[in-house]
């Protein structure tokens, strides 16, 4: 049982690393409610700062070729990106390394909002 608690909780940890929310579904302890909260958390989560680092590059190549301010402007929007992730990554990483399902700012509420959406959809199935 330690064992399967350690697996759990190495899976919910490594959800929070972009893109490798993947690994859990495709673990056995899949349908722990632990790890599913984590999972679904570390996607949503991976999906918004994508989504947010894409709409960055955009702006980016706009201000590119302009100089001066708009550059500076563009730099500290993808610092403050960056700042943003990592600490939602770190809030993300502590919680799943106490067994604890604190939702993340922002993004778990879509989490958990998709999660009960997916759940309703596969016929009731619930935690």
């Amino acid at each position: 049982m330690q064992e399967n608690n350690e697996n759990v909780r190495f899976l919910s940890v490594i959800s929070y690393l972009p893109f490798l929310f993947i690994v859990g579904h495709f673990a056995v302890e899949k349908d722990n409610p632990d790890l599913r909260f984590h999972k679904f958390q570390g996607g949503v989560l991976c999906a918004v700062f994508s989504a947010l680092y894409l709409a960055d590059l955009i702006l980016c190549l706009l201000f590119s070729f302009s100089s001066g301010l708009q550059s500076i402007v563009a730099f500290l929007l993808t610092a403050a990106i960056t700042i943003a992730y990592v600490l939602m990554i770190s809030f993300g990483i502590r919680a799943a390394r106490a067994f604890e399902q604190k939702i993340l700012p922002f993004v778990g509420f879509f989490a958990v909002r998709l999660r009960d959406t997916l759940d309703n959809k596969s016929g009731g199935k619930t935690d």
